[in-house]
């Protein structure tokens, strides 16, 4: 456990540990109801709308939670391969930027199942029975 957590204090992870502290924070806001899940929306408009109707702040939890990850990972590598001096230094800025790179795929694959999660969405539901009514995508029936 030690090593973790020398590992998360050290460049370029420890970028990504503030992040996540400050993300462990607001959650635990949200759970003293103090702020709501889509409270960050507003203030990140075309943000929200390229999610897809994910809530801003749990894109935001999964990219800096996968960043997190992939930079922690990378750390211990760099260290088993025992970079050091300028190239261990470049190795730890090119870590930081697949990270972020990571993270914004891992987002975008989580952003399919936490919309269905978030709004509720079904998939329609097919008529039983034909009928000679015509359809109507208003009506009860059509939307589940």
């Amino acid at each position: 456990m030690g090593h973790v957590v020398g590992t998360a204090v050290r460049f370029p992870t420890v970028l990504l540990t503030s992040a996540l502290v400050v993300v462990l924070a607001f959650w635990l806001l949200v759970l003293l109801g103090r702020v709501g899940v889509r409270d960050f929306d507003a203030d990140a408009p075309s943000l929200a709308r390229s999610l897809s109707g994910m809530p801003v702040a749990v894109a935001a939890t999964v990219a800096i939670l996968g960043a997190w990850l992939v930079s922690l990972t990378g750390t211990v590598l760099v260290d088993l391969a025992g970079l050091t001096g300028p190239g261990g230094a470049a190795a730890r800025v090119v870590l930081l930027v697949v990270s972020v790179l990571a993270a914004r795929i891992v987002a975008r694959r989580c952003a399919a199942p936490l919309v269905r999660l978030f709004l509720g969405h079904t998939r329609p539901r097919r008529r039983a029975v034909a009928s000679s009514a015509p359809y109507d995508p208003g009506s009860a029936d059509a939307c589940g």
